[in-house]
């Protein structure tokens, strides 16, 4: 069986914030339903699956895996359009981490997407769109966030 490369998102971003704040967006319930436009229905805590609710009715499924204030987070997901973890083998779920990182120009956020290499064909190459613009989307939802 010939070994998968590694696909993967990578996006940077630089905010005029103090760290506390950047976390706070980022790594708590509160934060993240306000910059990524969802009500989260469920415990917020590592090994638990909770639900990302949108306006439109639509929802995902999120399995949090790294919640390590004020460092890293990171989830579990389907990517692409919107699913519930058993719309789709579980093999197929990538990881979201975002990292921070004092630098003396602001606080660093880098958020990678992987797994994309576990996906059937016929999904990888439209999740893959979808979410990288995505998360140009959310990156500057972000910014407004924390930077006011």
């Amino acid at each position: 069986m010939e070994a998968k490369h590694p696909i993967t998102i990578e996006k940077r971003l630089v905010l005029k914030a103090q760290l506390q704040n950047v976390w706070n967006a980022i790594g708590t319930q509160e934060g993240f339903e306000g910059w990524f436009l969802t009500k989260v229905e469920g415990q917020w805590k590592v090994g638990e699956t909770v639900t990302l609710r949108w306006a439109s009715g639509n929802a995902n499924d999120i399995i949090l895996t790294t919640i390590d204030e004020p460092i890293a987070f990171a989830f579990r997901w389907h990517p692409g359009d919107y699913a519930k973890l058993s719309d789709f083998p579980l093999s197929e779920l990538t990881t979201v981490t975002m990292t921070l990182r004092e630098t003396e120009i602001g606080i660093e956020l880098n958020l990678t997407e992987s797994g994309f290499e576990n996906l059937s064909d016929e999904r990888r190459s439209k999740a893959l769109g979808l979410n990288s613009e995505g998360w140009d989307e959310e990156l500057e939802n972000i910014r407004k966030y924390v930077e006011g």
